[in-house]
């Protein structure tokens, strides 16, 4: 895998993290479902965090007086939890891309997810979905990642408004 894809990866996988939380509400019967089928054939992991370590995390960021973790802090102070189910296959694509595809009309058809969006980088694949009762705000939001041997699913609730998301983007595009 080339560097430009493992950059955007951590990326992805670093905003997703940052802006992320996920509540049992957000964790829908789909993405159980969907973990649930590819345990038993490939490395899964789940990573959780919420509450009070979010909070901690962003009180540490108040020593830090750069532009960057300011605009971290704010962030974070929008966000209750974040959830990472990753699944990894390291002798090659496991995952069905029909898998997804079903994964994703699952969460629109069935749990009222809206896309936000999809990029794709040649073989890789990353589609936000969101849900929301405010068109200016974000709600749960469940980001599928995908590349040759990993699937990520990124699934986050926040308060977060875009215009939060503007400001964290391009505060990090500024240092590129």
């Amino acid at each position: 895998m080339s560097e430009k894809n493992n950059l955007m990866k951590k990326y992805i996988i670093a905003l997703g993290c940052l802006l992320g939380v996920a509540t049992t509400q957000a964790q829908t019967k789909s993405i159980k479902a969907f973990k649930e089928k590819y345990k038993n054939n490939a490395e899964t992991q789940t990573f959780s965090m919420g509450g009070l370590k979010l909070k901690l995390l962003s009180f540490c960021l108040t020593f830090d007086d750069s532009d960057d973790a300011t605009t971290v802090k704010n962030t974070l102070d929008n966000v209750r939890k974040v959830k990472i189910y990753t699944i990894s296959n390291s002798k090659g694509s496991l995952i069905d891309p029909q898998d997804i595809t079903d994964l994703k009309n699952t969460l629109r058809r069935n749990d009222h997810f809206d896309m936000l969006m999809e990029v794709r980088d040649k073989e890789n694949l990353v589609q936000v979905l969101n849900k929301s009762n405010n068109d200016d705000e974000l709600g749960n939001v469940v980001m599928l990642v995908q590349d040759q041997n990993d699937f990520v699913i990124v699934n986050l609730e926040t308060t977060l408004k875009i215009s939060d998301v503007n400001k964290l983007v391009k505060q990090f595009a500024s240092n590129n």
